[in-house]
């Protein structure tokens, strides 16, 4: 009995080990609209204040981004916190405007395919009353197109 569950959990360990790196995703660079490539918040340890990041891929066979709408959390406000919007080391120029639970984000120059946005939301209030931050994001392209480019979930901290 013993022989069996060494060779159960070498095996598990195994399968595990090999397959580490190998991952389904449906973000691929092969894709033909724009989406929500990755999130991440720091510090993610801490009730308070934190910054919350959201990066948008513009894939390079895509129309290039010219507005996003955002749903934000009830956490946000917009008063406290700043935003940034970023492409690697360069900030973007972007008016920001808030209707209702929606942030709208207006680029004054369309954003090219091949390109990783990062949002930062600093300030971002985080307590225990209130419930994880998603924020859904959706995009316009040059074209005229409206589409879903994704959620981010910020669960609550432990």
């Amino acid at each position: 009995m013993k022989k069996i569950w060494l060779f159960i959990a070498t095996w598990g360990l195994v399968t595990t080990a090999v397959n580490l790196g190998n991952h389904a995703s449906a973000n691929g660079d092969d894709s033909t609209s724009p989406h929500v490539d990755s999130k991440f918040e720091f510090p993610n340890t801490r009730w308070a204040t934190v910054r919350q990041t959201i990066q948008v891929h513009v894939p390079p066979s895509s129309q290039a981004l010219t507005l996003l709408w955002i749903d934000i959390p009830r956490n946000f406000e917009l008063q406290t916190s700043k935003i940034e919007i970023t492409d690697g080391n360069r900030l973007i120029p972007a008016p920001i405007s808030r209707q209702g639970r929606w942030l709208l984000i207006n680029f004054s120059q369309p954003i090219s395919p091949n390109t990783k946005l990062r949002i930062d939301f600093n300030g971002v209030n985080r307590n225990m009353l209130l419930q994880s931050s998603v924020y859904s994001v959706y995009g316009k392209t040059i074209d005229g197109l409206t589409n879903f480019i994704g959620t981010a979930y910020f669960p609550q901290a432990d």
